[in-house]
């Protein structure tokens, strides 16, 4: 089976390495690059990759939220997080919307090859590093003993929230944040079931409660 494959980092050096190293195996084909996660959108439309490899923290979008939107719109790409952050919220966040798989940047190639290979089979992957951390919050789970988790805020859910503390409207935070009305609307609905919020006066609380905008 011929996998089409498109690489999203905003690393040139570690995006070529990568790329030259996957393209050696003889079902790999890599269709296209980018280090922006707009030109991802754009790609997947004139490209249709079968598989995404995808970093976290790019300079304009969230590699997740670039994820989310992307399988919305075409459930049946599979997309692999490629990142060196490990953080535990960012992986719940991944695998929420939607990815099949979180491959840290400490692994070597062949742990990405194989986990290109388990998801083009329909199964999960996690480095083992992540897993094992997974595992151990299911056994203090279990145990009655976990301690509860803060949710993980990615920049463009902090700039919201912070506007939103401001007082800004919608349409303000539209503008500042260079995307739709509708968007903000999307936003602002997720971060509020992400935060435990019912309203908007609960979210300026929050924030100041957590420091992201000063009393």
């Amino acid at each position: 089976m011929n996998v089409k494959l498109l690489f999203v980092d905003d690393h040139p050096m570690l995006r070529r390495g990568l790329c030259e190293a996957v393209t050696q195996f003889p079902n790999f084909t890599l269709v296209g690059e980018t280090s922006s996660g707009v030109e991802a959108l754009k790609l997947v439309a004139a490209l249709a990759p079968d598989l995404i490899v995808m970093d976290i923290h790019l300079p304009d979008l969230s590699g997740i939220e670039v994820s989310r939107q992307i399988l919305a719109a075409n459930p049946s790409i599979k997309v692999i997080i490629f990142s060196s952050d490990p953080a535990r919220g960012l992986v719940d966040d991944a695998l929420q919307a939607g990815v099949c798989g979180y491959v840290l940047k400490s692994g070597v190639i062949e742990e990405l090859v194989q986990a290109i290979h388990l998801v083009m089979q329909g199964k999960l992957y996690l480095s083992p590093e992540l897993n094992t951390g997974i595992l151990e919050e299911y056994r203090k789970n279990l145990a009655g003993t976990a301690p509860a988790r803060k949710p993980f805020l990615s920049e463009r859910e902090k700039a919201l929230l912070r506007r939103v503390a401001e007082g800004q409207r919608n349409k303000e935070i539209a503008g500042h944040l260079a995307i739709s009305v509708k968007s903000v609307e999307a936003y602002r609905s997720r971060l509020m079931k992400k935060v435990g919020c019912s309203n908007s006066a609960d979210l300026v609380r929050y924030a100041i409660r957590e420091g992201i905008v000063e009393a």
